[in-house]
This record gives structure tokens, sequence and C-alpha cells, in this order.
């Protein structure tokens, strides 16, 4: 039975080797073979020995790719593609998007985490030479629109930096007849006693973003008054709100993800938290609201039901053996971010995650730079406890990379998407172990030392969009044509602000490539 399906997924593997090599485009294909034509000597140039020995330790090399990719193969998880639902990419409805548009409201597709939203910026009409802000009028006549779009909607206002725009009141009123409304954003907005009171009141409304928008005390408690509200993110940085109205929200039953940035004092954040484990109904938690202490944090997971809990970002303290013990107490854990800590507490940490947390998908640990890394057997062991997570999709941890086959435990983790790691340079030798990680989608990496007896890999990396370097002055016009040899590729990132050594890509060599973005920091 075993053979029978070994066989037919080692022949598709050998197929789709050879396509993602070869035939990833006819664009890159002619690109990748001119380029050849123009820099590599003729095979009879070479001793037919090294030809050999080459080609051997390429078949070696393809064949060690091939056996880390056939569990995938017969599970059927590594050359399926999985196609989300993108129902808002439904033909039918372009009509409906013209007009919306006709209206001075754009469509937002979903991005990073953002989902779909109807963008309300600010839609106005000149009278005798003078703007008339048109939101309300707008927003009437789209909602009959809006009600046939056949899944949630959320709607995104977006005023002016100096928020010069016109307060929000009528028009949050009107939102009241969308029937699927998804939710609620504000970006640099202003809102008036009349639209918070709308906040308070409208039925449909059970996710409310506010970042970076005029809200005061009276305002926000009106807000949270609303008992409906299962996700409340909301920004206030260093304006005032009182301790007793921030803590209304743990009044609300049905809070499920919470994002709360605001200034309190040690004592009133304290009295908060504290409250706030009683809300067993959270699912993902970000909340800066202070100086707080480990042991507010311990108690926080000891004296509430955290069972629900999937996301935790926590701010100002690192968990040191008490708190790292005390994560156990919210057993679904899938996403965690710290700030940095000692070398010991974070090797603590890792350790009882790696005991208790099967189900992580996401760490980050963050760190103040300098030489405050996990390094040789250290950084070893680090990597041997974060592939005892079979589902984990990106990490962020302070490792400096002791050599390129450290990284051998990662090839065990089938959705491995993103991490980061210091001194990782690409080379033959980590191209090689990269490869071997079928779901990589962006790679940041310090350097790029790879030549044409690294091409070979290149395509491996057939899932990769983006490529961060942090040294780009290694990024030449020959690697250029062999990074785009790699099928997804679209995007290299860098910064050269500060950067003494010119980087030595030709605008010609960028222009051979137009599909790919050079996202450069300073442009």
């Amino acid at each position: 039975m075993f053979r029978q399906l070994i066989l037919p997924a080692a022949v598709v593997v050998i197929a789709l080797a050879g396509i993602g090599a070869f035939l990833v485009n006819t664009e890159k294909s002619n690109n990748a073979i001119a380029e050849k034509k123009a820099t590599s000597p003729s095979l009879a140039e070479l001793q037919p020995e090294l030809v050999l020995n080459e080609r051997e330790q390429q078949l070696n090399d393809i064949n060690l790719i091939l056996a880390s990719r056939v569990p995938d193969l017969i599970s059927g998880n590594a050359q399926q593609i999985q196609r989300e639902a993108t129902p808002w990419l439904d033909p039918a409805l372009d009509d409906i998007y013209q007009q919306l548009e006709n209206l001075k409201l754009s469509i937002r597709f979903p991005y990073d985490e953002e989902t779909f939203a109807i963008w309300v910026g600010n839609p106005y009409k000149v009278v005798e030479g003078k703007k008339v802000y048109q939101h309300s009028e707008v927003l009437k006549k789209a909602v009959p629109l809006i009600n046939q779009i056949p899944f949630p909607v959320r709607i995104w206002f977006y005023g002016t930096r100096d928020q010069s725009n016109p307060e929000l009141g009528e028009c949050i009123e009107s939102l009241a007849d969308i029937t699927n409304l998804g939710g609620i954003k504000f970006s640099y907005c202003r809102i008036n006693e009349r639209g918070c009171a709308a906040l308070r009141t409208l039925p449909n409304l059970t996710n409310l973003e506010i970042l970076r928008s005029s809200l005061n005390d009276a305002g926000f408690n009106q807000i949270v008054q609303n008992k409906k509200l299962r996700r409340l993110h909301t920004t206030f940085g260093t304006q005032k709100i009182s301790s007793k109205t921030v803590e209304k929200v743990t009044e609300l039953p049905e809070l499920e993800n919470l994002k709360l940035i605001v200034s309190l004092d040690p004592q009133s954040a304290a009295s908060f938290w504290k409250k706030l484990a009683a809300c067993k109904n959270l699912v993902d938690l970000e909340v800066d609201c202070g100086s707080v202490t480990r042991k507010i944090m311990v108690d926080f997971l000891k004296k509430g039901d955290h069972k629900k809990l999937q996301k935790w970002k926590i701010y100002g303290v690192f968990p040191r053996k008490e708190l790292a013990n005390a994560l156990a107490m919210a057993p679904n854990l899938e996403e965690l971010h710290f700030p940095s800590g000692s070398l010991s507490d974070t090797s603590y940490l890792l350790e009882q995650l790696s005991k208790h947390h099967p189900h992580m998908k996401s760490l980050s640990i963050g760190w103040s730079g300098g030489e405050n890394f996990l390094k040789g057997d250290e950084a070893r062991t680090a990597f041997s406890q974060l592939a005892r997570f079979p589902h984990l999709e990106t990490f962020f941890v302070p490792i400096l990379l002791p050599d390129p086959e450290a990284l051998q435990p990662l090839t065990r983790l089938r959705y491995l998407e993103s991490f980061y790691c210091k001194n990782l340079n690409l080379n033959q030798a980590t191209l090689l172990e990269l490869a071997q990680m079928p779901s990589l989608r962006k790679l940041t990496v310090d350097s790029l030392e790879f030549g044409q007896e690294a091409g070979h890999l290149l395509p491996w990396l057939s899932k990769v969009k983006q490529i961060e370097i942090n040294n780009p002055t290694t990024l030449t016009d020959k690697r250029l044509s062999l990074l785009a040899t790699m099928p997804r590729l679209t995007e290299l990132k860098w910064c050269d602000i500060g950067i003494k050594e010119p980087i030595p890509l030709t605008d010609t060599a960028r222009s051979r490539f137009q599909y790919i973005n050079f996202n450069v920091c300073e442009k």
C-alpha cells in the first residue's frame, strides 16, 4: 500500500521539480536562459570530472528535498493548492462595486489582517467655491447597495491626519440600516457626542476599532455601554481616560477580542487587570495600560478561566520562571508576543512552551539588540524546541545561527511561513535547508552569498514571495537573475540608508524583471 502511494507521489514531485526549475513561466525562463548564455562557460570549457561531480551533488540535493516533501504529497498537503474563499471577487458584484464608487466610496479588498471594507474618505461637493462634506448623504444612498452584498461588510471611516474633517454623527446613525454590518473602523476621525450615542445603540455592531481618532472620556463611556461588542480595539495614546471608564470594558459580557492602549497609573492598571481576569470569553488580548508587574500577570492567569485564550501580546514584562509556568493556565494559546528578556529566561520559556502549548502558531520575542542572542549549543537547542510546535507558522526569536545545519530541525515544520534569526545568509548550505521548508513565504536574511552553483536550489523555494535583505550591497545583477527563477518571488526589500558601499544592482537588471517590486526604505 505504501509503495502504491509513494511512487505516484515521487513522480509528481519530480515533474514539479522540473517545472519549477525550468518552466516557471515563459518570461522567467527566457531571462534565465539569456543570463546563462551571457555568463556561464560552455561544458566543453569545464573538466568532465567537475561537471559530473556538480551534477551528482545537484541530484543528491534534489533527492534530499524530495524525501523531505514526500510525506506532504501522500497526505495531499504540499502540492495541493489551497484556495481561500473569496466571495468578494464574484463578477456578479462588479456592478454594485461600481455604483458604490460612483458615490465616492471605495472598495477595500482584504489584505494582511484587514477584512473586506467599504472605505469612506471625505466625500464632498463644491458649493459657491467651498467644500461641503457629504458623509451622511452618501452613506444613506449606499445602504441599499451594501445590503445586496452577500457577506459581512465593514465600514471604514478615514479622516485627515490633522483631523480637519467634519465630526461624524448623523452618518453613523445611518449605519443602523445595514443588515450585514461586519464592523466599523475609524482612522483619524472626529467622533462627536451624537456619533458616540449612535455607536452605543447600533443593533448590529459587534466589531469596533477606533485608532488615532479623537475620543474623550464621555464618548468612550457611551460606547462601552453597547453590550453586544465582541471585538474592541481602541488606542488613546497620551489622552487621559478615567480608570472607572476603562474598567467598564471588563463588563462587556460577549467580549472576545480586546486591544486597548491607554495610560493608567500603576494602581489603576493593577485594578484593571484584576477585573479583566473575570472575562472568560477572551480569545485575542493585547493590553498596554501602564506599568505592571509579573505578579499581576500571574494573578491574571491563575484567578481566571482562560481556556479560550489563543492570542496574547504582553507589554512591559518578560515571563521569568513563575510567569512562564503560569502560562500553562491558558492551554490553548496559539500566538504569543513578549518583550525581550535574559538568555536564561528565553531558554526556560521555550522549554515550557514546547511542553504545554503544542498548538503554537506564532511566537515573537523582541529584544534590544547588541549581543543578547542565543548562540552555539543554546541556539541549536532553541531550534530543536521550536521544532516541537508542529503547527508553527512564524517566529521571531533572538537566535544567532551557529551554522546552516542548525536549521535542520525546522525542516520538520510543514507550515512554517516566515522566521527570523540573526546571521542567516543565503548560500548553498542554507538554501539546501530552506528548500526543505515547503510553506516558506517570506525570508529575512543578512546577505546573499550564493552563485551559479546554488541555482538548482532556488526554484524549490516555490512559495517565497518576499525576501528582505539587511545587507543590500550583496545584491548583484547575476544574483537577481538567479532569484528570478523562484516561481512566486514578487518583492525584494531593503534599506540603503547609511550604506557606505554602492549597491551593485544596475537599472538594466531591474528593468528585466518588472514583476519584482524593489521596495527600498527611503523611496
